[in-house]
C-alpha cells in the first residue's frame, strides 16, 4: 500500500496538472470572443491565439467600414448641417452680389435730421433747389411740414407711392407757392422761352445723380372725389402717431404726441412689386390720370403714358421718350380751372448699346 501511494499521488497530479492545462488554452479564446463583439480590432489584438493575420484584418476591416457608415448615416440624420464639423466642412457663404451701396456725401446731414430723404431735386437759375423725401406709408405726411417735421406751409417736396427701381418714373409733387418758393416757379413752364433757357432737371437720388431733359409741359385737373381732403390726412396723421406711441410703450417709454420726432415715425411701407394703381389704368379710358402712373415697369403703361402727355404739350421740345427711357414728372398746383394742375415731365436717356 505505502508503494502504491506515490504512484495514486502521481497519477492525481498528472491528472490535476491536465485540467489547468486545458483551462488555461480554453480561456483566452473565450475572451477574445467577446470582447471581439464589443469593441472590434482592438479587443482582438489582446489576443495571443489569432486566426492568421491577414484573415482576419481583412474580416474585421469590413465590419468597421460597414458599422462606420451606419453610425455616419445616423448623425447626419440627427445633426444639422450647421454644426456638422466633422463629417463635412462648413462652406463659406456664397455672396449675393448685391453692391452696398453709400449714400452721397451731402445726405450724409440731411439724413441725420430726416431718414426719409430720398433724393434732391434742382432746376439751375430757378427757386427750385431742394431735397426731397418718400414717405409711401403717408404719401402726403409732409405737404405741410418742413424737413425736420415742423409745421409749414411750403411744406417738402414728396415722391408719390409705388416708387422703386426698374418702374420708369419718379412723380414729385410740391406746392405752387405765392412767393415763388416749392414749386412755385414751376409754372414758367408753360411759356416756351422759358423752357428754352431752362431746358434740365437734376434730380440726384441718394446714390447717384442724374440729369433730365424737359420733355414736355402740359395742363391737367383732379376730379373732386380724388382729392384728399384735411380730415383724411388729420386721421391718417393720428394713425400714425398712435401706432409710433404704441412701439415706445413696448420699448418701455412713455411719449406725448408732441415729443414724438421724425425718426420714430414709421413712414415707410413696401408694396413690393405689385402695381398698386393697376385697375385704375385699366379703367382710364382717355381721361389720362398722369397721378396713377407711378410704375411704368409695362412697356403698354410707358407708351401710354407718353401718348398722352404728347397729346397735351403745350409746345414741341423735340425730345423724344421711348422704352427704356426714365421719366420724371413735376405736379403742382395751377388755377386755369378748379383742381388744376400744371405738369413737367423730363426724360433719362436709356444708355447707348
Amino acid at each position: 500500500m505505502k508503494h502504491k501511494l506515490p504512484v495514486i499521488f502521481a497519477v492525481i497530479s498528472a491528472v490535476f496538472l491536465c485540467f489547468l492545462i486545458v483551462v488555461g488554452l480554453l480561456s483566452p479564446g473565450i475572451k477574445t470572443d467577446k470582447n471581439s463583439r464589443l469593441f472590434g480590432l482592438s479587443a482582438s489584438k489582446e489576443s495571443n491565439d489569432l486566426p492568421d493575420p491577414d484573415s482576419r484584418e481583412e474580416e474585421s476591416t469590413d465590419t468597421v467600414s460597414s458599422d462606420a457608415e451606419s453610425v455616419s448615416e445616423e448623425t447626419v440624420a440627427e445633426t444639422p448641417a450647421s454644426s456638422n464639423e466633422v463629417l463635412e466642412e462648413e462652406e463659406p457663404p456664397e455672396e449675393s452680389g448685391e453692391e452696398i451701396r453709400e449714400p452721397l456725401e451731402k445726405y450724409h446731414d440731411l439724413l441725420e435730421i430726416n431718414p426719409y430723404v430720398s433724393g434732391w431735386l434742382r432746376i439751375d437759375d430757378s427757386s427750385i433747389d431742394d431735397p426731397v423725401v418718400y414717405t409711401p406709408k403717408s404719401q402726403n405726411y409732409f405737404l405741410h411740414r418742413s424737413l425736420d417735421g415742423s409745421e409749414a406751409e411750403k411744406g417738402t417736396f414728396f415722391i408719390a407711392v409705388n416708387w422703386r427701381d426698374g418702374y420708369n418714373q419718379t412723380l414729385i409733387y410740391g406746392h405752387n407757392m405765392k412767393d415763388g418758393s416749392g414749386f412755385g416757379s414751376l409754372q414758367k413752364f408753360a411759356k416756351e422761352a422759358y423752357w428754352k433757357s431752362h431746358p434740365v432737371i437734376h434730380f440726384d437720388t441718394l446714390y447717384e445723380e442724374k440729369e433730365y431733359q424737359v420733355f414736355a409741359a402740359f395742363y391737367s385737373q383732379i376730379e373732386e372725389d380724388e382729392l384728399e381732403t384735411d380730415e383724411d390726412r388729420a386721421e391718417a396723421d393720428k394713425a400714425i402717431e398712435e401706432e409710433s406711441i404704441a412701439k415706445k410703450e413696448e420699448e418701455g417709454q412713455s411719449v406725448e404726441p408732441e415729443e414724438l420726432t421724425i425718426k420714430d415715425m414709421d413712414l415707410y411701407e413696401d408694396y413690393g412689386d405689385i402695381d398698386i394703381y393697376r385697375q385704375e389704368k385699366d379703367e382710364d379710358n382717355g381721361r389720362f390720370r398722369y397721378y396713377y402712373y407711378t410704375d411704368l415697369s409695362d412697356k403698354a403703361d410707358f407708351d401710354y403714358f407718353v401718348e398722352n402727355v404728347k397729346e397735351r404739350e403745350l409746345y414741341d421740345t423735340g425730345v423724344d421718350a421711348e422704352w427704356g427711357d426714365e421719366l420724371i414728372t413735376l405736379s403742382t398746383c395751377s388755377y386755369q380751372v378748379k383742381n388744376g394742375r400744371f405738369i413737367l415731365v423730363g426724360v433719362h436717356k436709356a444708355a447707348s448699346t
